[in-house]
C-alpha cells in the first residue's frame, strides 16, 4: 500500500520543524512504497510536492517548499538521479536509494557521506566505524588518542608522556621536538595551545560533558584531529 506525506503527519505543524535530511527520509519511505507506474508518473519534484501538499487546508505551500528542500538533498545525494531519456525533472531512484530498506541504514549512509574523503588515514581506521554505529564519545576519544600515539611517537617521548603536558613539551617553544622553528615564538606558542587545548578538552577523562550529540559537528571535531595529525607528520 502507498504511504502518504498525511499519513505520517496528519497536522502539517511538526513537518516544518524538519531539517532536509530529516524530511528526505520521509520522501523516500512514500516514494519507495509507489508501484512503478506511479513511480514513472510522479517522481518529479513539482509533481510530488504538489500532490502530497495537496491534503493539507492550511499550511500548504509552506509544506511544498519543506518538501522542496528535503528533495533538493536526495538529489545532491544522488539517491534520486535523473531519468535517461526523460524530459524535465523525472527522475528515478539510484541503485544507493534501492539498497537503503530502513531509517538505520538511511543514518548510516548519510554519516558516511559527512566524513567522505576528509580523515587522515589513522582516524579513519580508528573512529570511523564508531561514528557510523552513532558512537560519538568513542569516535571522538579515538580520534584524541590517535594524536597523542602519534604525537609521542613522532617526537621520541616515552609510554608515560601523556596528555597535555606532552604536548606542551613535544611543541614547547624553540626547543620543543616538534616545534617548527621557522615560524615566530607566538605562533610556535599559539600551535603549543592548539594541540594542548586539544587534548585536555577532547580527551581527558573529565571532558566527557564536552562531546557533541549532533552527527555534523562530530565529523567537524574528526576533521579537527585529521589537521592535528596532517600537522603531526609535517614535524
Amino acid at each position: 500500500m502507498s504511504k502518504t506525506l498525511i499519513s505520517f503527519f496528519p497536522d502539517p505543524e511538526p513537518i516544518l520543524q524538519l531539517s532536509p535530511e530529516e524530511i528526505a527520509w520521509v520522501i523516500l519511505e512514500i516514494v519507495k512504497s509507489w508501484d512503478a507506474e506511479r513511480a514513472r508518473q510522479n517522481l518529479a519534484a513539482h509533481n510530488f510536492t504538489s500532490s502530497e501538499a495537496a491534503p493539507y487546508t492550511r499550511l500548504r505551500q509552506e509544506v511544498m517548499n519543506v518538501l522542496m528542500e528535503g528533495w533538493a538533498w536526495l538529489q545532491r545525494e544522488c539517491l534520486i538521479v535523473p531519468r535517461p531519456g526523460a524530459s524535465g525533472e523525472f527522475g528515478i531512484l539510484s541503485r544507493k536509494a534501492k539498497e537503503i530498506k530502513s531509517r538505520n541504514e538511511f543514518e548510516v549512509y548519510r554519516r558516511a557521506n559527512l566524513l567522505s574523503g576528509m580523515l587522515h588515514p589513522s582516524i579513519e581506521r580508528e573512529s570511523k566505524a564508531a561514528f557510523l554505529r552513532g558512537e560519538y564519545e568513542t569516535a571522538i576519544f579515538n580520534a584524541f588518542k590517535e594524536v597523542e600515539v602519534r604525537v609521542r611517537k613522532v617526537g621520541g617521548f616515552s609510554a608515560n608522556d601523556l596528555g597535555v603536558a606532552l604536548m606542551n613539551d613535544a611543541f614547547q617553544v624553540k626547543v620543543g621536538p616538534l616545534t617548527d622553528k621557522g615560524i615566530p615564538e607566538s605562533e610556535q606558542l599559539g600551535l603549543r595551545n592548539l594541540f594542548s587545548g586539544a587534548i585536555g578538552y577532547y580527551k581527558n577523562p573529565g571532558s566527557h560533558r564536552h562531546f557533541p550529540t549532533d552527527p555534523v559537528e562530530v565529523a567537524e571535531t574528526l576533521f579537527f584531529a585529521s589537521l592535528l595529525l596532517r600537522i603531526v607528520d609535517r614535524a
